[in-house]
């Protein structure tokens, strides 16, 4: 286990605006003797999804060509950690070759260690990585895509309420809010306002995913 009075600590974050859209990455590693090395760079256009994987990629990188022996890395994506750990299947094509990119580059450091982190937690990653794309990465909410259970209930002749019990059972939503796997597969959308936040769910995410879990048919 890397001892962090002797070892790196790193963080990353990835951001699309909208999602998917232009993509921004960022990350941070700090050292026992006080070095920092900052990663804030636009990449493209893509998914945010694939923009963590791209963080995370950068932030290994940087500490493969630092010559870094011992790191620890933290993350807020749920999906990307749990990928590269093994406790998820991987169902993106996409994202299989990153996830290779991450393991072989984690082979080439002699300890590391990859851990979750709540989002609010991770505050220096996620500010560079939505300053790569010029600020907030959630930017406006496109309301052909982000709507109400509500709404999206209509379709399936189910009320708010009957969709908000299928998402209870299937772990995206928990006290009415969002869960963090909500969040990590696109199904939710979180967006500060004056009061305190928003919540938007995904129109077509968030029935694939209700599907999926053999909550929803039609």
């Amino acid at each position: 286990m890397t001892d962090e009075q002797t070892g790196w600590t790193a963080w990353f974050d990835g951001a699309a605006n909208p999602n998917p859209g232009s993509r921004g990455i960022g990350g941070l590693l700090k050292g026992p003797r006080g070095e920092r090395i900052e990663i804030s760079s636009a990449i493209g256009s893509g998914t945010s999804n694939e923009a963590e994987y791209a963080a995370l990629i950068a932030v290994l990188d940087a500490a493969c060509e630092a010559g870094i022996q011992e790191l620890t890395v933290y993350g807020d994506s749920q999906l990307v950690i749990k990928q590269v750990n093994g406790e998820w299947l991987i169902n993106s094509k996409s994202l299989v070759p990153m996830c290779q990119t991450v393991l072989a580059l984690m082979a080439d450091i002699p300890n590391v260690i990859i851990r979750w982190i709540p989002r609010a937690e991770n505050g220096e990653a996620d500010a560079l990585s939505k300053k790569a794309i010029g600020g907030d990465a959630e930017g406006p909410v496109d309301r052909k895509i982000w709507t109400t259970p509500t709404e999206i209930g209509k379709a399936y002749r189910l009320s708010g309420i009957a969709m908000g019990k299928r998402m209870d059972s299937a772990k995206l939503r928990a006290g009415g809010k969002p869960t963090q796997l909500a969040i990590d597969t696109h199904c939710a959308l979180v967006v500060a306002n004056h009061f305190g936040h928003d919540v938007f769910w995904h129109r077509t995410n968030l029935p694939a995913a209700l599907k999926a879990a053999q909550l929803l048919w039609g």
